[in-house]
């Protein structure tokens, strides 16, 4: 199909992209296939890399695709509320940290097992570290998913979108080379927080209030065409301000979220952001070309397997440190169980930049059809495998996880006032300093390093052993701050316990060990896995993969001692201990 003089070539490419994907959709509707597969496959139809005489300019397409691209942003913005994310933030955002650390990390780490440079592999392991909100939101419409399981999911993509938009602003100062630079670096996120600043206050100033009167005029169409030009003109603001069309959009979403408006205006924009998106994923299938997936069988096997696994073990590990079942735990973690949307933009960021190679997009794109597939199968038998692992669990601890979800549920169940929580803002707060300073000697080591070692190697020592040296100063130097992580997470971890049984009605040591330390477990995890994932591309090869073995031998240690001598408590007393009474000397331990 080719344009005349009298039809312009966009208008062509359209009709090819939607037509094509008409037909694909329906065949995946009839084998009960997501319609993202039919997408990418419509994608390959009129991609350059099949023999189908069905040809779409890509330059077409990806103009059409980045509309889908803007109105998605947008409509995560609308559905991003503040007061929303407080009640479920703390678990969502938990999972969140867990799961996006520890795949950003085992992401990088599978890049440079593959070959690929460091920036590319850290896209790599960016691209992995994002679960899809499209995706999901579907498979659980389709399952009638409702309840705990789908508001911790739906909560933990509201933070995973959150942490994409701040990768996206961070990836491009990296993979323009201002990363290499500390101070090109901190220059860059000032600037950004300056640009929300402004940004944010002025929109929120003004536009909530226009929205609001437009909206109250009773036009459903002046409204349409209102916030879609907001949302237009917040992405060209922000692509002129050198940030990505996304992330203008996401902020636009955000104001006018602020009207109160934001469920008509959604109810409107909803059929024309789903048109586009499907273009969006069109144009990712004809990116795609089937001859690189066979000679990047390593790369399609080992980036499929950690989505698969590492995925479910980490939002599971997360869920679980958060004081959800063991049931909803591991089926959040099969629910969070592929890539989507994001994966592709922080992809594509890096192809415009020119750090990352042909390579790595179609092995996300097979990876996001299969693990598409795979994510309802996976839901549906989550929950026989769940039981299963219960089953294979040592008694003390189905003990231990029954008595931290008790007590975490009634926490959850308390109605949130600042005052009450006033006192961790301090801790909080010096956690947060904390871990900024160790990571930022991270990367004062790094410069550090490429500096000192030439001269260390100059005087006869192996470059190797240069390396460490330079790193064992730097982790002396950062040694105070580590200690002060620490204390942190202990003084938070303590004082959520104690709130935690006194709303559990429990008053024995035994349950507040047990919810103290999950606690010191969960803060500790949800700051080493994103340190580990900053510092991984920095650090020496085998550093920072030694340390979180360390960290991880330490806690199975720690995990198994406390459990045991938490046991030895319960079995010494009784269910009237539990309660807070003494039992009679004949009842039956627990």
């Amino acid at each position: 199909m080719t344009a005349t003089p009298s039809t312009p070539s966009i208008l062509v490419d359209l009709a090819m992209v939607l037509g094509v994907a008409a037909l694909t959709t329906v065949a995946c509707q009839r084998l009960r296939l997501p319609v993202v597969v039919g997408y990418l496959v419509a994608g390959l139809i009129i991609g350059p890399y099949v023999p189908v005489p069905l040809v779409a300019d890509p330059g077409n397409v990806h103009t059409l695709s980045e509309l889908g691209v803007i109105l998605l942003m947008f409509s995560l913005g609308l559905e991003f509320s503040l007061k929303k994310l407080l009640r479920t933030g703390p678990s969502a955002a938990l999972v969140a940290l867990i799961q996006g650390g520890f795949m950003a990390w085992s992401g990088y780490l599978a890049g440079r097992f593959l070959g690929w440079s460091s920036i590319e592999s850290v896209f790599a392991g960016a691209a992995l570290a994002i679960s899809s909100t499209m995706i999901i939101a579907r498979v659980f419409a389709a399952l009638n998913t409702t309840g705990p399981l789908a508001e911790l999911v739906l909560s933990t993509l509201i933070v995973q979108d959150l942490l994409a938009i701040l990768m996206l602003a961070l990836l491009t100062a990296v993979g323009s080379g201002a990363g290499l630079s500390l101070p090109a670096l901190l220059y860059t996120i000032g600037r950004l927080a300056g640009f929300l600043v402004v940004v944010l206050a002025l929109g929120r100033w003004i536009l909530p209030r226009f929205v609001r009167w437009v909206a109250d005029a009773g036009n459903a169409e002046t409204l349409l065409v209102t916030v879609v030009g907001l949302c237009f003109s917040f992405s060209l603001l922000a692509a002129k301000a050198g940030y990505s069309v996304a992330l203008g959009a996401f902020l636009a979403g955000m104001v006018v979220a602020e009207s109160g408006r934001e469920r008509l205006v959604e109810h409107l924009v909803h059929p024309l952001r789903d048109m586009f998106v499907a273009v969006f994923f069109v144009s990712i299938g004809m990116q795609i070309d089937p001859a690189q997936l066979l000679p990047n069988w390593q790369g399609l096997l080992l980036f499929g397997g950690l989505v698969l696994v590492g995925k479910i073990l980490s939002g599971a590990l997360g869920g679980l440190l958060g004081g959800h079942s063991l049931r909803n735990s591991i089926r959040a973690g099969a629910g969070l169980a592929q890539i989507g949307e994001f994966s592709f933009i922080i992809v594509a960021l890096g192809q415009s930049l020119g750090v990352v190679g042909p390579a790595l997009f179609p092995i996300l794109a097979a990876t996001c059809a299969w693990t598409t597939l795979s994510t309802p199968l996976l839901i549906q038998h989550s929950e026989g495998l769940a039981d299963s692992l219960e089953r294979w669990l040592p008694r003390r601890f189905r003990h231990f996880l029954l008595h931290h979800r008790a007590a975490m549920g009634h926490l959850r169940s308390l109605p949130f006032r600042k005052a009450a929580w006033s006192h961790l803002r301090k801790p909080f707060g010096h956690l947060l300093l904390d871990s900024l300073v160790v990571t930022l000697a991270g990367v004062l080591g790094a410069l550090i390093q490429r500096a000192l070692t030439p001269h260390l190697e100059a005087r006869g020592l192996p470059h190797r052993l240069a390396e460490y040296l330079v790193w064992a100063l730097v982790a002396a130097v950062a040694l105070w701050f580590f200690l002060g992580i620490l204390k942190q997470v202990r003084c938070i971890a303590r004082a959520i316990a104690d709130r935690a049984t006194q709303a559990a009605g429990a008053e024995t040591e035994a349950v507040g060990d047990a919810i103290r330390l999950m606690l010191e477990l969960a803060l500790g995890s949800m700051v080493a896995l994103p340190m580990a994932a900053v510092l991984q591309p920095l650090a020496p090869p085998g550093l920072i993969p030694a340390l979180v073995l360390a960290g991880v031998l330490l806690a199975g240690f720690l995990l198994w001692k406390r459990t045991g001598v938490i046991q030895q408590r319960w079995l010494e007393g009784s269910e009237g201990l539990v309660r807070g009474r003494r039992p009679p000397a004949d009842e039956p331990p627990v």
